[in-house]
């Protein structure tokens, strides 16, 4: 718990002088800089926030914020801002989902764990659908490209592996 006070402390401490700075600006310009710098950190809070609350508790459950966060950005920034809040939270999600997918190919037994803690098959069989893109540049990543590069001979990629082990182990 000592370490979450710090962190937020430091935050606080960061938004207090942001406001200090813009109360005392001699200028509009200065104030104005201050007071976007301010938007701006709470902007970066909050996407910080949004991506510890997906790798906490999933993407199922993760859909009812994501609605209300989408909705609050549409309307202060626009379209293009909420088409690029989807696709940095697919990307984020998809890498995480993908990476968790490849170690229970790998048989370990954590990611095996973290899948039973939250999904069904049903729901593990969805986002692996949606999120089959992502698994393969995982795979390219984590298998191919080190082997490439001359380190290991990579893991043969089985789809319908993975598959398998998941309905064995969610059902």
């Amino acid at each position: 718990m000592k370490e979450y006070s710090d962190l937020i402390s430091v935050v606080l401490a960061i938004f207090v002088t942001l406001l200090i700075g813009a109360y005392f600006s001699p200028s509009f310009e200065e104030q104005k800089t201050f007071l976007q710098t301010f938007l701006n950190l709470a902007v970066l809070l909050f996407a910080f926030t949004l991506l510890v609350v997906v790798a906490y508790i999933g993407f199922q459950s993760f859909a009812l914020y994501m609605a209300v966060f989408i909705a609050m950005v549409l309307f202060m920034v626009g379209v293009y801002a909420v088409v690029l809040v989807v696709g940095v939270s697919y990307f984020i999600w998809g890498f995480i989902f993908g990476f968790e997918a490849l170690l229970v190919g790998h048989k370990v037994a954590s990611a095996q764990e973290w899948f039973k803690g939250r999904y069904t098959y049903q729901s593990f069989y969805r986002e692996y659908l949606v999120f089959y893109p992502m698994i393969m540049l995982v795979y390219t990543i984590v298998e191919v490209l080190p082997c490439l590069l001359g380190f290991e001979k990579p893991k043969r990629f089985k789809p319908n592996e993975i598959l398998k082990q998941m309905q064995e182990i969610l059902e």
